[in-house]
């Protein structure tokens, strides 16, 4: 891996505190609950959780949006590029064979892929990660719920 990808990669996960799961941060406190405690834990709490991963979650898929548009940008960048040269060439060897040519043999080229391969790698980090936050989510709401029933039950039964 190119060690431009890697710083990017290496920020990008300290900067959603991927890597790491240690307070202060009030994110990682909902990462690293221990579900075993979920009893001992306040409803109120709960509910805490829920609304800091829902806004985590907002954050995340504005990051992943800028990622993909970024890379978006960065790739039509090179492919205009490449084309404006292909162009004059005569045709040798495939399309593809033809554009790593280029590609390789144009120092500023080198460097827009790179700069792709950076923002493409960052959006690829990044994509997939709301679904494990969005069932972290829903199991909380679940729990929230069934103390809710549970003391609606209770409820009842005293009163009767």
């Amino acid at each position: 891996m190119d060690e431009r990808i890697r710083r990017v990669l290496e920020a990008t996960t300290i900067s959603l505190s991927l890597d790491t799961a240690m307070p202060p941060s009030r994110i990682e406190e909902v990462f690293n609950f221990n579900a075993r405690e979920m009893e001992v834990i306040d409803s109120k709490k709960l509910s805490e959780y829920t609304i800091m991963l829902a806004q985590y979650l907002i954050t995340l898929q504005a990051r992943f949006n800028t990622a993909r548009v970024i890379a978006s940008q960065k790739k039509k960048v090179l492919d205009r590029k490449v084309y404006l040269i292909l162009k004059d060439e005569v045709s040798k060897g495939t399309l593809k064979e033809r554009e790593a040519n280029v590609i390789s043999s144009h120092a500023d080229l080198q460097e827009l892929e790179a700069d792709y391969d950076a923002a493409a790698a960052e959006r690829d980090l990044i994509e997939g990660l709301d679904k494990p936050i969005v069932e972290l989510i829903n199991a909380l709401k679940s729990e929230l719920r069934r103390r809710q029933d549970e003391r609606q039950y209770i409820n009842r039964e005293r009163s009767t």
